[in-house]
């Protein structure tokens, strides 16, 4: 509690002395600080976040809706609260950087408090080759015996994408009832689950292992995981009445959570993912507020759980706290700390009178060099709403910046290179819609 108030009267220092001049910059920065957990389920980082937003909606002039600023709701999920280290042959490895715990990894043992660790001898390594099981016999992949007490490396270095993919879920499988490591040469890319399966899952960088490999290593695992049913998440929705008589409203969305820490070492700080699209949220709220839109009200909505499953959004899309055949456009915004090669929109070419005004007037603003259409598609928080008859686009930049779900999404690899130009386009666009 101590923490969360020194964030906050940092906040109010911050952004206090300047309503009118919204620091996007300074607001994410503080949203990837390690004070809030990677915005997850650990040290109850979610819930920092919301009360940070709130505030800063407090500051910025957006309302509550009538019930508050928060809606809250519950999930399950499984969390990685403490210990989270792997040895072998005494070498500690780099969490995030060697290795990744599958989120539906169960720990090391069962109690809830339990934190001991695992030691596999050689005798209960085993390492299949699965480009050779494959070309020799991919039947066999299925007749494997395998049995509990013994880890299995899963070496997926094969030369076909497909079989990548094929090997990669085959991993997951088996760890649903037993210990594995899957040996990748791709990028880490890290998610949450409700759940737990009976076995360890581990991905784990192939040079990592090939390097430390030896036909006596031992393999030391300690991994602590706890699984929170009833977790009370929260959405935080503000608004902006309209100049005049509303005729209904506009939404603008970002979700602020993101997947927290793996272990009390690590955790994903989520800058582009999206901080980035929240700090989008606020700085188009804060101009809306200063000169509203004639005859729409705008709701600001920040979800949580995103990440989860879309739950926040589908939440609000069941239990609506204003009226869904009200709402004239949805514009969703995530990923917005970059865009040197533009921006796409989703439902850009399910909406086309949309997306024509907003290719307009980008062309008019020469905001973005480029702005693509796609379809549907369920990837973000506009899709309960979309499936429900609410016209909408999920919009993300485009740019040099790949980092997702890892560990280097982090403000200092943010360019925010066209982020003062998409606020005066949306701002423009949601003037003209």
């Amino acid at each position: 509690m101590k923490m969360l108030l020194s964030i906050l009267c940092l906040a109010l220092g911050t952004f206090g002395r300047a309503q009118n001049n919204f620091d996007f910059k300074k607001f994410t920065e503080t949203m990837c600080s390690p004070e809030f957990h990677g915005r997850g389920y650990v040290n109850s980082g979610d819930s920092i976040a919301a009360e940070y937003i709130a505030d800063q909606m407090t500051l910025l002039g957006i309302d509550s809706i009538q019930s508050g600023y928060f809606q809250p709701f519950l999930l399950n999920v499984n969390t990685f609260p403490d210990s989270c280290s792997i040895q072998i042959n005494n070498k500690l490895l780099k969490p995030g950087l060697e290795y990744i715990v599958g989120p539906a990894s169960n720990g090391t043992c069962k109690d809830a408090n339990c934190k001991q660790a695992i030691t596999f001898d050689a005798k209960h390594i085993k390492v299949l080759n699965m480009q050779q099981l494959i070309e020799e016999d991919r039947t066999a992949i299925e007749r494997i015996n395998y049995e509990k007490g013994t880890i299995y490396i899963i070496d997926n270095n094969v030369v076909q994408d497909s079989n990548a993919i094929y090997v990669h879920y085959l991993a997951e499988n088996i760890s649903k009832y037993y210990d594995v490591i899957e040996l990748v040469n791709t990028k880490f890319t890290w998610s949450l689950r409700s759940a737990s399966n009976d076995g360890l899952y581990i991905q784990m960088k192939k040079t990592t292992f090939d390097a430390l490999y030896s036909e006596q290593m031992n393999i030391k695992i300690n991994i602590h995981n706890v699984q929170i049913p009833n977790y009370i998440a929260r959405n935080v929705i503000g608004q902006v009445k309209a100049k005049k008589k509303t005729k209904g409203t506009i939404m603008l969305t970002a979700h602020y959570d993101h997947l927290g820490r793996m272990g009390s070492e690590t955790y994903f700080p989520g800058a582009n993912d999206n901080a980035s699209g929240v700090a989008m949220l606020l700085d188009l709220g804060q101009k809306l507020k200063a000169k509203p839109l004639r005859n729409y009200d705008v709701i600001c909505v920040a979800f949580a759980a995103e990440e989860i499953g879309l739950l926040g959004s589908k939440y609000l899309s069941e239990h609506p706290l204003f009226p869904l055949n009200t709402i004239k456009f949805q514009l969703n915004l995530d990923i917005m700390g970059s865009g040197e090669a533009g921006i796409t929109a989703v439902n850009g070419s399910e909406f086309k009178r949309e997306f024509k005004k907003l290719s307009r007037i980008n062309k008019r603003l020469n905001s973005v060099p480029s702005i693509k259409a796609r379809g549907r598609a369920a990837n973000s928080d506009h899709h309960f709403f979309t499936e429900k008859g609410v016209k909408g686009f999920f919009v993300y930049t485009r740019g040099f910046n790949q980092n997702y779900h890892d560990i280097h999404d982090t403000y200092e690899n943010l360019s925010f290179n066209s982020f003062k130009n998409l606020s005066e386009l949306f701002t423009a666009f949601l003037r003209r819609l």
